[in-house]
Protein backbone atom coordinates (compact mmCIF):
# COMPACT_ATOMS: atom_id res chain seq x y z
CA UNK A 1 0.00 0.00 0.00
CA UNK A 2 1.46 3.54 -0.67
CA UNK A 3 1.09 6.70 0.54
CA UNK A 4 -0.96 8.13 -2.25
CA UNK A 5 -4.38 5.45 -1.49
CA UNK A 6 -3.72 5.93 2.68
CA UNK A 7 -6.06 8.44 4.30
CA UNK A 8 -4.04 10.53 6.64
CA UNK A 9 -5.42 9.09 10.37
CA UNK A 10 -3.98 5.67 8.60
CA UNK A 11 -0.21 7.32 7.54
CA UNK A 12 -0.30 8.98 11.50
CA UNK A 13 -0.96 5.67 12.94
CA UNK A 14 1.09 3.53 10.76
CA UNK A 15 3.95 6.30 11.11
CA UNK A 16 3.67 6.11 15.01
CA UNK A 17 4.27 2.62 15.45
CA UNK A 18 7.09 2.33 13.02
CA UNK A 19 8.54 5.87 14.74
CA UNK A 20 7.93 3.70 18.86
CA UNK A 21 9.68 1.28 16.86
CA UNK A 22 12.78 2.80 15.73
CA UNK A 23 13.45 4.65 19.30
CA UNK A 24 12.77 0.70 21.11
CA UNK A 25 13.77 -1.49 19.28
CA UNK A 26 15.85 -0.09 15.69
CA UNK A 27 17.25 -2.95 14.86
CA UNK A 28 20.76 -2.44 12.60
CA UNK A 29 21.05 -1.38 9.34
CA UNK A 30 23.58 -3.16 6.82
CA UNK A 31 22.44 -3.60 2.90
CA UNK A 32 21.73 -0.83 0.69
CA UNK A 33 18.02 -2.88 1.40
CA UNK A 34 17.85 -0.84 4.83
CA UNK A 35 16.76 2.87 4.94
CA UNK A 36 18.49 4.56 8.45
CA UNK A 37 15.57 6.30 10.63
CA UNK A 38 18.78 8.72 11.50
CA UNK A 39 22.40 9.46 10.78
CA UNK A 40 23.69 8.04 14.42
CA UNK A 41 21.34 4.78 13.06
CA UNK A 42 24.05 4.29 10.58
CA UNK A 43 26.58 1.83 10.86
CA UNK A 44 30.66 1.01 8.82
CA UNK A 45 28.50 -2.12 7.43
CA UNK A 46 25.77 0.06 5.51
CA UNK A 47 28.19 2.87 5.20
CA UNK A 48 30.84 0.00 3.06
CA UNK A 49 27.78 -1.28 1.16
CA UNK A 50 26.85 2.15 -0.03
CA UNK A 51 30.61 3.95 -0.79
CA UNK A 52 32.57 1.10 -1.77
CA UNK A 53 30.80 -0.93 -4.08
CA UNK A 54 32.97 -0.02 -6.89
CA UNK A 55 36.23 -0.08 -4.87
CA UNK A 56 37.26 -3.50 -4.35
CA UNK A 57 38.33 -4.57 -0.88
CA UNK A 58 37.37 -1.03 0.38
CA UNK A 59 35.70 -0.97 3.62
CA UNK A 60 34.52 1.59 5.88
CA UNK A 61 35.98 1.43 9.27
CA UNK A 62 35.08 4.16 11.28
CA UNK A 63 32.17 6.82 10.77
CA UNK A 64 31.59 9.74 13.70
CA UNK A 65 28.96 12.64 13.51
CA UNK A 66 30.30 15.92 13.81
CA UNK A 67 28.14 18.44 13.52
CA UNK A 68 23.86 18.90 11.86
CA UNK A 69 21.00 20.68 12.16
CA UNK A 70 17.14 20.10 13.12
CA UNK A 71 14.32 22.02 10.86
CA UNK A 72 11.96 20.11 8.60
CA UNK A 73 14.27 17.49 8.30
CA UNK A 74 17.31 16.35 10.43
CA UNK A 75 20.45 17.20 8.75
CA UNK A 76 24.02 15.83 10.23
CA UNK A 77 27.67 16.03 9.07
CA UNK A 78 29.74 12.55 8.99
CA UNK A 79 33.30 12.12 9.50
CA UNK A 80 33.90 8.53 7.60
CA UNK A 81 37.08 6.75 7.44
CA UNK A 82 38.88 3.56 5.27
CA UNK A 83 40.47 0.68 5.30
CA UNK A 84 44.18 0.87 3.02
CA UNK A 85 42.07 -0.06 0.08
CA UNK A 86 39.61 3.20 0.46
CA UNK A 87 41.73 5.24 1.29
CA UNK A 88 43.54 4.50 -1.90
CA UNK A 89 40.30 4.53 -3.81
CA UNK A 90 40.04 8.25 -2.57
CA UNK A 91 36.52 7.73 -1.51
CA UNK A 92 34.99 10.54 0.28
CA UNK A 93 35.60 11.43 4.18
CA UNK A 94 32.99 14.53 4.54
CA UNK A 95 29.52 13.64 3.97
CA UNK A 96 26.26 15.80 4.99
CA UNK A 97 23.16 13.43 5.70
CA UNK A 98 19.01 14.42 5.70
CA UNK A 99 16.30 12.27 6.33
CA UNK A 100 12.77 13.17 8.75
CA UNK A 101 13.54 11.49 11.98
CA UNK A 102 10.83 13.26 14.22
CA UNK A 103 6.99 11.72 13.50
CA UNK A 104 5.90 15.66 13.14
CA UNK A 105 8.08 16.25 10.20
CA UNK A 106 8.20 12.57 9.13
CA UNK A 107 4.29 13.40 8.75
CA UNK A 108 4.75 16.03 6.87
CA UNK A 109 7.01 15.47 4.52
CA UNK A 110 5.37 11.44 3.86
CA UNK A 111 1.78 12.67 3.47
CA UNK A 112 2.54 15.26 1.38
CA UNK A 113 4.67 13.49 -0.96
CA UNK A 114 7.18 14.99 0.02
CA UNK A 115 10.45 12.33 0.63
CA UNK A 116 9.49 10.24 -2.03
CA UNK A 117 10.09 13.32 -4.72
CA UNK A 118 13.45 14.44 -3.34
CA UNK A 119 14.59 10.87 -3.00
CA UNK A 120 13.67 10.65 -7.13
CA UNK A 121 15.46 13.98 -7.64
CA UNK A 122 18.79 12.85 -6.10
CA UNK A 123 19.05 9.18 -7.43
CA UNK A 124 17.51 9.89 -10.83
CA UNK A 125 17.57 13.58 -11.90
CA UNK A 126 20.92 15.20 -10.01
CA UNK A 127 23.48 12.53 -12.54
CA UNK A 128 21.72 13.63 -15.55
CA UNK A 129 22.37 18.01 -14.14
CA UNK A 130 26.29 18.29 -14.52
CA UNK A 131 26.67 21.82 -14.70
CA UNK A 132 24.12 22.39 -11.33
CA UNK A 133 25.75 23.62 -8.71
CA UNK A 134 24.33 21.48 -5.71
CA UNK A 135 25.78 18.63 -3.62
CA UNK A 136 25.67 15.29 -5.72
CA UNK A 137 23.95 12.60 -3.76
CA UNK A 138 26.03 8.74 -3.27
CA UNK A 139 23.07 7.14 -1.82
CA UNK A 140 19.18 8.51 -2.01
CA UNK A 141 16.25 5.82 -0.52
CA UNK A 142 12.87 6.42 0.20
CA UNK A 143 11.22 2.74 2.28
CA UNK A 144 7.17 3.26 1.86
CA UNK A 145 6.55 1.28 4.54
CA UNK A 146 8.50 2.49 7.15
CA UNK A 147 8.12 5.55 5.59
CA UNK A 148 12.04 6.05 6.53
CA UNK A 149 13.97 8.61 3.65
CA UNK A 150 17.71 9.10 3.79
CA UNK A 151 20.25 10.66 1.61
CA UNK A 152 23.95 11.34 1.59
CA UNK A 153 25.51 13.62 -0.19
CA UNK A 154 28.63 15.77 -0.45
CA UNK A 155 29.49 17.85 2.46
CA UNK A 156 30.09 21.13 0.68
CA UNK A 157 30.87 23.16 3.62
CA UNK A 158 34.49 20.97 3.67
CA UNK A 159 35.19 22.14 0.52
CA UNK A 160 34.61 25.67 0.65
CA UNK A 161 30.96 26.38 0.08
CA UNK A 162 29.19 28.41 2.20
CA UNK A 163 25.95 28.68 3.81
CA UNK A 164 24.96 32.22 4.33
CA UNK A 165 21.88 33.76 6.91
CA UNK A 166 19.98 35.60 4.19
CA UNK A 167 18.86 37.79 6.94
CA UNK A 168 22.87 38.62 6.31
CA UNK A 169 23.96 38.01 2.62
CA UNK A 170 22.15 40.28 0.43
CA UNK A 171 21.79 39.54 -3.20
CA UNK A 172 23.89 41.70 -5.84
CA UNK A 173 22.91 41.67 -9.49
CA UNK A 174 25.29 39.09 -10.12
CA UNK A 175 23.98 36.99 -7.80
CA UNK A 176 20.42 37.50 -8.79
CA UNK A 177 21.93 36.31 -12.33
CA UNK A 178 23.59 33.76 -11.31
CA UNK A 179 20.18 32.65 -10.23
CA UNK A 180 18.69 33.04 -13.54
CA UNK A 181 21.27 31.38 -15.15
CA UNK A 182 20.85 28.26 -13.23
CA UNK A 183 16.94 28.10 -13.06
CA UNK A 184 17.31 28.43 -17.06
CA UNK A 185 19.77 25.65 -17.25
CA UNK A 186 17.57 22.95 -15.10
CA UNK A 187 14.26 24.13 -16.70
CA UNK A 188 16.04 23.61 -19.90
CA UNK A 189 17.39 20.23 -19.02
CA UNK A 190 13.67 18.81 -18.71
CA UNK A 191 11.58 21.55 -21.09
CA UNK A 192 8.48 19.35 -22.59
CA UNK A 193 10.16 16.41 -21.57
CA UNK A 194 8.76 13.15 -21.70
CA UNK A 195 10.92 11.66 -18.77
CA UNK A 196 8.36 13.69 -17.07
CA UNK A 197 5.87 10.85 -17.48
CA UNK A 198 7.96 7.75 -17.47
CA UNK A 199 11.03 7.75 -15.66
CA UNK A 200 9.81 11.07 -13.09
CA UNK A 201 6.11 10.24 -12.93
CA UNK A 202 6.44 9.80 -10.05
CA UNK A 203 6.76 13.72 -9.39
CA UNK A 204 3.46 15.28 -9.14
CA UNK A 205 2.53 18.15 -10.79
CA UNK A 206 2.40 21.52 -8.39
CA UNK A 207 -1.12 21.32 -8.28
CA UNK A 208 -1.41 17.93 -6.66
CA UNK A 209 1.91 18.94 -4.79
CA UNK A 210 -0.05 21.52 -2.82
CA UNK A 211 -3.05 19.28 -2.08
CA UNK A 212 -1.28 16.75 -0.83
CA UNK A 213 0.14 19.78 1.81
CA UNK A 214 -3.39 21.05 1.88
CA UNK A 215 -4.43 17.17 3.26
CA UNK A 216 -2.05 16.98 6.09
CA UNK A 217 -3.58 20.36 7.84
CA UNK A 218 -1.25 23.53 6.37
CA UNK A 219 -3.61 24.87 4.66
CA UNK A 220 -5.02 25.73 7.58
CA UNK A 221 -1.52 27.00 9.03
CA UNK A 222 -1.83 29.44 5.74
CA UNK A 223 -5.80 30.92 7.20
CA UNK A 224 -3.90 31.23 10.42
CA UNK A 225 -1.06 33.11 8.55
CA UNK A 226 -3.60 36.02 7.17
CA UNK A 227 -4.41 37.36 10.67
CA UNK A 228 -0.45 37.71 11.02
CA UNK A 229 0.96 39.38 8.11
CA UNK A 230 -0.77 43.21 8.27
CA UNK A 231 2.17 45.27 9.33
CA UNK A 232 3.91 44.23 6.65
CA UNK A 233 1.76 43.86 3.42
CA UNK A 234 0.69 46.84 1.29
CA UNK A 235 -2.89 47.98 2.11
CA UNK A 236 -4.24 46.95 -1.26
CA UNK A 237 -3.44 43.70 -1.35
CA UNK A 238 -4.28 43.36 2.65
CA UNK A 239 -7.75 44.37 1.98
CA UNK A 240 -8.00 41.36 -0.47
CA UNK A 241 -6.62 38.96 1.73
CA UNK A 242 -9.09 36.54 2.00
CA UNK A 243 -8.95 35.86 -1.79
CA UNK A 244 -5.05 34.93 -1.48
CA UNK A 245 -5.48 31.09 -0.59
CA UNK A 246 -8.31 30.68 -3.72
CA UNK A 247 -6.01 32.59 -6.18
CA UNK A 248 -3.25 30.19 -5.13
CA UNK A 249 -5.13 27.10 -6.05
CA UNK A 250 -6.40 28.63 -9.15
CA UNK A 251 -2.52 29.93 -10.50
CA UNK A 252 -1.55 26.41 -9.51
CA UNK A 253 -4.21 24.73 -11.40
CA UNK A 254 -2.67 27.11 -14.54
CA UNK A 255 0.23 26.18 -13.76
CA UNK A 256 0.01 22.24 -13.68
CA UNK A 257 -1.44 22.93 -17.13
CA UNK A 258 1.41 25.12 -19.10
CA UNK A 259 4.21 23.14 -20.68
CA UNK A 260 6.04 20.97 -17.85
CA UNK A 261 9.16 21.12 -16.91
CA UNK A 262 11.53 20.40 -13.87
CA UNK A 263 10.68 22.61 -10.49
CA UNK A 264 12.45 23.23 -7.78
CA UNK A 265 9.84 25.15 -5.84
CA UNK A 266 11.08 26.35 -2.66
CA UNK A 267 14.43 28.92 -4.00
CA UNK A 268 13.80 31.37 -0.95
CA UNK A 269 17.45 32.81 -0.51
CA UNK A 270 17.86 30.20 2.56
CA UNK A 271 18.28 27.24 0.21
CA UNK A 272 20.84 29.33 -2.05
CA UNK A 273 24.37 28.45 -1.48
CA UNK A 274 27.83 29.43 -2.62
CA UNK A 275 30.98 27.42 -4.34
CA UNK A 276 34.23 28.76 -3.55
CA UNK A 277 34.54 31.25 -6.11
CA UNK A 278 30.68 32.95 -4.45
CA UNK A 279 28.70 32.13 -7.45
CA UNK A 280 25.31 31.04 -6.43
CA UNK A 281 23.86 27.30 -6.74
CA UNK A 282 21.12 26.07 -5.50
CA UNK A 283 20.11 23.03 -2.94
CA UNK A 284 17.39 21.64 -0.37
CA UNK A 285 15.54 19.86 -3.60
CA UNK A 286 12.57 18.21 -1.29
CA UNK A 287 10.06 20.02 -3.02
CA UNK A 288 10.56 19.33 -6.86
CA UNK A 289 7.84 18.58 -8.70
CA UNK A 290 6.74 19.39 -12.37
CA UNK A 291 5.13 22.62 -13.66
CA UNK A 292 5.66 25.17 -15.88
CA UNK A 293 8.95 27.84 -15.19
CA UNK A 294 7.37 30.94 -13.98
CA UNK A 295 6.54 29.32 -10.44
CA UNK A 296 10.74 28.87 -9.46
CA UNK A 297 11.30 31.87 -11.61
CA UNK A 298 8.47 34.25 -10.11
CA UNK A 299 9.64 32.70 -6.59
CA UNK A 300 13.06 33.77 -6.63
CA UNK A 301 12.65 37.37 -7.84
CA UNK A 302 9.67 37.83 -5.65
CA UNK A 303 10.96 36.63 -2.15
CA UNK A 304 15.16 37.18 -2.68
CA UNK A 305 15.63 40.54 -4.15
CA UNK A 306 15.18 43.67 -2.47
CA UNK A 307 12.18 45.64 -3.88
CA UNK A 308 13.71 48.45 -5.29
CA UNK A 309 16.21 46.17 -7.07
CA UNK A 310 13.87 44.01 -8.25
CA UNK A 311 12.04 46.68 -9.53
CA UNK A 312 14.82 48.03 -11.43
CA UNK A 313 16.10 44.77 -12.61
CA UNK A 314 12.94 42.05 -13.40
CA UNK A 315 12.71 42.92 -17.25
CA UNK A 316 16.36 42.76 -17.69
CA UNK A 317 16.60 39.62 -16.09
CA UNK A 318 13.26 38.00 -17.55
CA UNK A 319 14.86 38.57 -21.06
CA UNK A 320 18.40 36.87 -19.65
CA UNK A 321 16.38 33.69 -18.51
CA UNK A 322 14.76 33.58 -21.88
CA UNK A 323 18.32 34.28 -23.66
CA UNK A 324 19.61 31.17 -21.53
CA UNK A 325 16.38 29.10 -21.92
CA UNK A 326 17.47 29.22 -26.01
CA UNK A 327 21.21 28.97 -25.71
CA UNK A 328 20.53 25.39 -23.26
CA UNK A 329 18.34 24.00 -26.18
CA UNK A 330 14.58 24.88 -25.17
CA UNK A 331 13.74 25.13 -29.60
CA UNK A 332 10.83 27.93 -28.75
CA UNK A 333 11.21 29.81 -25.37
CA UNK A 334 8.23 31.52 -24.55
CA UNK A 335 8.01 35.57 -26.12
CA UNK A 336 8.78 38.62 -23.57
CA UNK A 337 5.14 39.13 -23.26
CA UNK A 338 3.96 35.31 -22.62
CA UNK A 339 6.82 35.10 -20.13
CA UNK A 340 5.85 38.56 -18.47
CA UNK A 341 2.39 37.59 -17.77
CA UNK A 342 2.82 34.13 -17.04
CA UNK A 343 5.68 36.03 -14.23
CA UNK A 344 2.91 38.39 -12.87
CA UNK A 345 0.54 35.31 -12.11
CA UNK A 346 2.81 32.74 -10.77
CA UNK A 347 4.49 34.15 -7.09
CA UNK A 348 1.47 32.50 -5.65
CA UNK A 349 3.27 29.33 -4.49
CA UNK A 350 5.90 31.35 -2.37
CA UNK A 351 2.60 32.78 -1.18
CA UNK A 352 1.21 29.85 0.66
CA UNK A 353 4.40 28.40 1.91
CA UNK A 354 5.10 31.79 3.61
CA UNK A 355 1.67 32.01 5.08
CA UNK A 356 1.99 28.22 6.24
CA UNK A 357 4.86 29.39 7.44
CA UNK A 358 4.37 32.38 9.23
CA UNK A 359 0.85 30.69 10.60
CA UNK A 360 2.36 27.47 12.39
CA UNK A 361 0.82 25.71 15.08
CA UNK A 362 2.94 24.58 17.68
CA UNK A 363 2.71 20.76 16.39
CA UNK A 364 4.60 21.81 13.48
CA UNK A 365 8.13 21.57 13.21
CA UNK A 366 10.21 24.90 12.88
CA UNK A 367 10.40 25.67 9.00
CA UNK A 368 12.41 29.49 9.50
CA UNK A 369 12.63 32.38 11.57
CA UNK A 370 10.31 34.66 12.18
CA UNK A 371 11.99 37.63 11.16
CA UNK A 372 13.15 36.22 7.84
CA UNK A 373 9.71 35.36 7.05
CA UNK A 374 8.35 38.09 7.53
CA UNK A 375 10.71 39.92 5.33
CA UNK A 376 10.05 37.43 2.16
CA UNK A 377 6.19 38.34 2.54
CA UNK A 378 6.77 41.94 2.76
CA UNK A 379 8.73 41.31 -0.43
CA UNK A 380 5.99 38.59 -2.25
CA UNK A 381 3.23 41.00 -1.38
CA UNK A 382 4.88 44.22 -2.80
CA UNK A 383 5.25 41.69 -5.77
CA UNK A 384 1.71 41.06 -5.86
CA UNK A 385 0.90 44.68 -5.56
CA UNK A 386 3.21 46.35 -8.43
CA UNK A 387 2.03 43.21 -10.57
CA UNK A 388 -1.48 43.31 -10.12
CA UNK A 389 -0.92 39.45 -9.79
CA UNK A 390 -4.68 39.13 -8.19
CA UNK A 391 -6.55 39.78 -11.28
CA UNK A 392 -3.54 38.84 -13.56
CA UNK A 393 -4.67 35.05 -12.66
CA UNK A 394 -8.19 35.79 -13.32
Amino acid sequence: MTTANLQLPGIAARLAINVARERFWPGRVRTLDDVPHTAEAVTTEWLTAVLCRDAPGAAVVSCDVVGGSDGTSSRRALQVGYNAEGERAGLPTRLFTKCASSFQSRLMLVAGGVTESETIFYRDVRPQLTKLRSPRAFHAAFDPHTYRSFVIMDDLAAEGWTFPDPMGDSISRRDAEDMVDQMAYYHAAFWNDPRLTTQLGRLADTEVFQKRLNGVGLLGAARRGLDRIESVTPPAVFRRREELIPTTMRALRLNARGVPTLLHQDVHQGNWLRDPDGRMGLYDWQAVARGEWALDYAYAMSVNLAIEDRRAWERELLERYLQRLGEEGVAQPPTFDEAWLAYRQQPFHVVIFSLLTIGAGRFQPVMQPVDYMERCWERIATFIDDHESLDAVN
